[in-house]
């Protein structure tokens, strides 16, 4: 079937300019990621969340992963419970701070309530946000469990090793990755995960342990820095490429802030097609609303991390883009 050439008049608001135009051939589907499940409609980071994002049609489930005391791999985003996010095993608030996730058992973190709070009303109104009270924490092996009983073979997953350099508060690097991998083989699926993180130091430990497993070099404004890089430096190799092609023997794929890859907003300086040439897949986060995600696409991006994988699936279906690993897409609900 011959490719759709789109014209896509844009109204940018966030982005800070009145209007622009672009003429955009798809050649490549582009990779609706679910931000921790569809994060602007359900609670993040849970089953229901997969299932909903599952159900929309989204081809990759990106999710966050901490360690807990007694080592099960739980989806979770931050090194503490937030209070914004869980209330306690009583019902009641956690104070705040609240308790490191490696310092309690998987029992304990499943008997929080993770459902019931939106940590963001102005960000995710409600509707069509919904909570879920009573909804726990889940692991790992149970997020794969739900998409084998569900019999969907296409989705893939991007799994974010929740991981800061030099904190005590996070696990250690190389043990924390080597559980992750042991669980994607006891799983079978390495083949259709990417592991991700900030720290790129996670990244060179998983090539060097399962060669075969795809990588995601997370970066923000904020994290560039030897300490983040592995030990590389940009004022040695000049910019993010340069950082990129330095890393290049354990990184695939390039997932900045999107802000990063906007000419004139960004902090990166160099365009879309400049990471694509040197090899990179350019998956940008996290973007929701539509504006935006036009821009990006017509920027060239690879795939889109979203809160809102409705938004971004019904302008896949609205302008005819071709899905990563989808044949055909979901009735819109």
């Amino acid at each position: 079937m011959r490719r759709r050439v789109l014209a896509l008049l844009l109204v940018l608001g966030p982005l800070g300019c009145a209007s622009a135009t672009f003429d955009l051939v798809r050649q490549a589907p582009v990779d609706v990621q679910g931000h921790r499940g569809a994060r602007g409609l359900l609670p993040e980071n849970t089953l229901p969340g997969f299932a909903l994002a599952l159900d929309l049609g989204v081809s990759t489930l990106e999710l966050d992963l901490g360690m807990s005391r007694d080592g099960a791999l739980v989806v979770t985003h931050d090194p503490r419970l937030s209070g914004r996010i869980c209330l306690g095993p009583d019902g009641q608030p956690l104070a705040e701070p609240g308790p490191l996730v490696r310092e309690l058992t998987l029992q304990q973190l499943r008997g929080h309530d993770c459902g019931r709070l939106n940590p963001d009303p102005g960000r995710f109104p409600e509707p069509p946000r919904r909570n879920l009270p009573g909804t726990p924490m889940p692991t790992l092996g149970e997020v794969f469990d739900l998409v084998r009983q569900r019999g969907d073979e296409a989705v893939r997953f991007n799994v974010e090793v929740k991981l800061v350099p030099g904190s005590t508060e996070t696990p250690a690097v190389a043990p924390f990755v080597h559980a992750v991998i042991d669980e994607l083989e006891r799983h079978g699926m390495l083949a259709r995960t990417t592991l991700q993180s900030f720290d790129w130091s996670a990244l060179a430990v998983a090539r060097e342990r399962a060669p075969q497993l795809r990588t995601a070099a997370l970066l923000a404004e904020d994290t560039i820095s030897p300490d983040w890089q592995a030990g590389l430096s940009q004022a040695e190799h000049g910019d993010a490429l340069g950082l990129l092609r330095a890393a290049r023997p354990f990184v695939d794929d390039f997932s900045p802030h999107w802000r990063g890859l906007v000419p004139g907003r960004g902090y990166l300086g160099r365009p879309v097609a400049d990471y694509q040439a040197a090899g990179f897949a350019v998956i940008p986060w996290t973007v929701n609303d539509v504006p935006t995600m036009r821009r990006l696409i017509g920027l060239g991006v690879d795939g889109i991390i979203t809160d809102r994988p409705d938004l971004l699936l019904d302008l896949a279906r609205e302008e005819g883009l071709p899905i990563r690993g989808r044949s055909e897409l979901s009735p819109a609900p």
